[in-house]
């Protein structure tokens, strides 16, 4: 992999512990970023040198499309009332697990 990937890669995971962080505070982050309840637990506690550290060590993102290929072409089809309907389907999810 070339460094500006690899950079990018970094930049993604990141921004998405420290969105993670601060979802955490509000009690939406399982909801909003699809990951479990434990893991939501260790980056709330983890300061943001350790987040830094740990995004610029992932040789991959932490992170994963939650939409099958039917669902994501669905969701690209709804223009109009794209909000509505992702809100939808994540709460639909939700309620599976």
């Amino acid at each position: 992999m070339d460094e500006t990937t690899r950079k990018d890669i970094a930049d993604l995971n990141r921004r998405f512990l420290y969105l993670v962080k601060q979802l955490a505070s509000h009690g939406h982050a399982t909801l909003l970023t699809g990951l479990p309840g434990v893991a939501i637990e260790r980056v709330k506690k983890m300061t943001l040198g350790e987040i830094d550290d740990l995004a610029e060590n992932m040789p991959a993102t932490c992170f994963f499309m939650r939409f099958s290929e039917i669902t994501f072409n669905s969701l690209v089809d709804h223009k109009a009332n794209r909000r509505a309907y992702t809100i939808n389907i994540v709460s639909a999810q939700q309620g599976e697990e």
